[in-house]
This record gives structure tokens, sequence and C-alpha cells, in this order.
């Protein structure tokens, strides 16, 4: 792990080397808290090349970005028969925006981001036998839920016509994944504490092309224990670890 990035490449990231450590031999866990974004992102971008190049390598990315929106490469698209009503954000309708912009390579429309979430991005190499992108998707989600039942949020679900994580018709939870040369990377927004500042600043945006009150927090339904971020990564990962060998 200590050669894999380098002390300059991960200062100039504002990354230390104890940011980061193993879950197993071949999974590293980077975990930053309050991560600005494009620093964030041009990890991201860094960590993809070396598992494109490592052997079996993967990249688990835990963080939290200040107010931060970011636009992906389009809505989701309907299935076959299926009506979709999503509001497509064009960034020229809004020159005011109250948070900075980025546009990425992820699919999805806008999202948002902000220091009360807890971020997931996976660099992984898919493979269509052991490790296919709809699995990882579901596993993803399904870490999700199992962590939440067990702080007492029950009945959250990811069978929805709209992707994401669902407590009933309230969305707790975004993804949208890119991928390059069979490694993904960006990941799972999972609204972890209530901020009145971006909720404020949505009412006239639409996440992800929805309605921006069909947002809700963990903090909205529960009290959340101490440190919810590092606890959720630490049950979040434990998951991780059992299953992806």
């Amino acid at each position: 792990m200590s050669t894999l990035f380098s002390s300059a490449e991960l200062a100039s990231l504002d990354l230390k080397e104890s940011d980061l450590t193993t879950l197993n031999e071949r999974t590293i866990v980077v975990t930053k808290w309050n991560w600005e974004y494009s620093l964030a992102h041009k990890f991201q971008r860094l960590a993809l090349t070396k598992v494109q190049e490592g052997q079996g390598l993967r990249i688990l990315i835990c963080t939290s970005h200040p107010e931060v929106l970011t636009n992906g490469r389009g809505l989701q698209k309907p299935r076959k028969g299926e009506v979709l009503e999503l509001v497509e954000f064009k960034p020229e309708n809004y020159p005011n925006l109250p948070f900075p912009l980025h546009q990425i390579e992820r699919g999805g429309g806008l999202t948002f981001h902000h220091p009360g979430q807890f971020i997931f991005y996976p660099i992984v190499k898919l493979n269509p036998q052991t490790l296919s992108l709809s699995h990882m998707m579901d596993q993803i989600f399904d870490f999700s839920i199992e962590v939440l039942k067990d702080w007492g949020v029950k009945d959250v679900h990811h069978e929805h016509k709209y992707l994401g994580l669902w407590k009933g018709e309230r969305k707790l939870a975004s993804m949208g994944i890119a991928i390059e040369k069979l490694v993904t990377f960006h990941g799972m927004a999972l609204n972890m504490k209530y901020n009145k500042d971006m909720v404020s600043a949505l009412r006239s945006l639409n996440p992800c092309g929805l309605n921006p009150e069909t947002y809700i927090s963990v903090e909205e339904m529960i009290t959340l224990p101490e440190n919810p971020l590092e606890k959720f990564r630490e049950e979040f990962l434990k998951r991780i670890k059992h299953e992806w060998q």
C-alpha cells in the first residue's frame, strides 16, 4: 500500500498515509471526511488508473464533501413501456447557483453533496461472471439497507422505478456510476444528516429530475448514533469484507 501512491501524490490531494487502510490483501480503503470535491475527483481518476493496471486491486473511497452540485451525463432512461416524469437540469438556466457545480462522467443528472452525506466510491474492476455492474450496485444498496435496519430504519428498499434507496416514496440515497476499461468510479451518496442550507438551495432545483421534496435524511427518521458517518462506514465495510473476497 505504501508504494501504490507516492507521498507527493497524496499530499497534492489533501491525503495522508493514515487515510489509507487495508480491508483485505487486495482492497484499499480511503477515508476522508469533508473532502473538497475537485480533489476527491482527481483522486478517483488516479485510483482508476491504479486499478486498471493492478491485478485484482480494489480501492474503496468513503467520504463526504462540502456543499456542492454535480451534473452527470443525463437523466435515467425509461425501460420499454415505462414513463419517467423527470425534469432535466440545464445549467444555462441557472446562472446564480448557490453552490459550485461540477460536470462529471457518471450516469444520471443533477445531484447534491454536503458534509452530512455518506459517500461511497467503489473503484472496482467488473467481471461478468463474479461482479457485474447491476450486481455490484444491488449489493451496495443491500449492505446499506442492512446497516440502516440495524439502526432502526426499516422498510428501506431499492425496488423502485427511479434508481436509488427509498423509504416509501422518499429518497434516501442516489447512485451514479461511470465505467472506463471495465473499472467503476463515482458511486452512492446516502443522506445521513439533515442540511438546511442544502434543502433551501434545492427548492429551485430538481435533483435527479425529481421534486426536491422527495429527498429525506436518516436523521429525519431516527436519532443518529455518535459519529454516524464513521459508524456507518465501519458497519458497511464489514459487509463488503465478508462478501467481496
